[in-house]
């Protein structure tokens, strides 16, 4: 009975578990929000998967700067999609919720326009974008 306990309590001191996952990640993130400030780019984990002896995290590191040849691909994607002006960074007001466009995926023909709100990405389509924008002009 004793080895038994013992063994039980030496395997789960050992074990990757979800409360384990979340400590590490909270570590990492403190760790990386160094590196964002200097580096001026934006850190996230995506997808995890663990099992008792590990786990793998994919993370993704983009850029928060923006060149003159990103501006010019932007505009031309805008253009293509009718839009008249570059909506990466403008505000839209949809409803009673404002967002934040970050992104332009064009092979997504119904939903191109990725925005954000209140810390959660949306896909938005390009007529709702069209009448956010006036939205915020009346």
């Amino acid at each position: 009975m004793t080895v038994y306990l013992y063994n039980k309590i030496k395997q789960s001191t050992y074990m990757i578990t979800p409360e384990k996952i979340n400590s590490v990640q909270a570590k990492i993130k403190a760790a990386i929000a160094q590196i964002e400030r200097e580096e001026n780019v934006k850190i996230s984990f995506g997808s995890c998967r663990y099992d008792s002896s590990k786990y793998s995290s994919t993370m993704s590191v983009k850029t928060n700067e923006i060149n003159d040849k990103v501006n010019l691909a932007n505009e031309r994607t805008c253009k293509m999609l009718g839009l008249d002006t570059n909506v990466i960074g403008k505000v839209v007001k949809i409803g009673a919720k404002t967002f934040v466009v970050t992104d332009i995926k064009t092979r997504n023909r119904t939903y191109p326009i990725i925005a954000e709100c209140e810390g959660k990405s949306y896909k938005l389509s390009v007529d709702q974008v069209k009448r956010g924008l006036l939205n915020l002009t009346r």
